[in-house]
This record gives C-alpha cells, structure tokens and sequence, in this order.
C-alpha cells in the first residue's frame, strides 16, 4: 500500500460507516486501513467498469487502478474481461513497435 501523505475527510451514510466497522472487526484491522482497501478495490473496480464499457483504454485503466499494464492485462484475463483491442489498433501498435526496433 502507498505511503500516508495526506489527510481527507469525508461524510459517509451510516449504512457505509457500518460496513466499515464490520469489516474491519472481522479483518481485524483498523478503520483507517479499511477504507484505504475499499478506495483501493474502488478504483479497480471502476477502471474495470469503464474499460468493459469501451469508455478508457487498458493504459488508462491501469493508471486509475495503480496497476502496470501487464497486470491489469493478467487481472483481466483472470476475470475473464475481453480485450477491447481492434484489429487495426493491434496493427498500428505492431507498426510502431517496428518503427522502434
């Protein structure tokens, strides 16, 4: 987990601010770290959800996941998430990578 620099304070309904109390009894952990894992897990989720939708690119996803690119590739593939790559991106991209070497 990323180092602590900042401070946020935020309003939850107290239906949330229970399920952080359970879970963080259960997990034993304090409440703080949960959150923390729940906005981790969020943004995962989120970048998941937007590259299903076609809405970001996996690059993007992986930045708004905090992940590489190849993981977020193998997190797909783990839940089965097809690739949104079209056949003339995967050319342009062989292209490029040419154009490197």
């Amino acid at each position: 987990m990323k180092r602590m620099s900042s401070v946020m304070t935020v309003r939850l309904p107290k239906e949330d601010i229970k399920i952080v109390e359970q879970l963080s009894a259960a997990m034993k952990k304090d409440k703080s770290t949960t959150v923390r894992e729940l906005v981790e897990l969020g943004k995962i989720y989120f970048a998941i959800k937007q590259y299903k939708e076609g809405k970001i690119s996996i690059g993007k996803a992986a930045e708004i996941a905090g992940l590489s690119i190849s993981e977020t590739i193998d997190l797909f593939a783990e839940l089965k998430i097809e690739s949104n790559i079209t056949m003339e991106d995967y050319l342009e991209g062989l292209k490029t990578a040419e154009e490197m070497l």
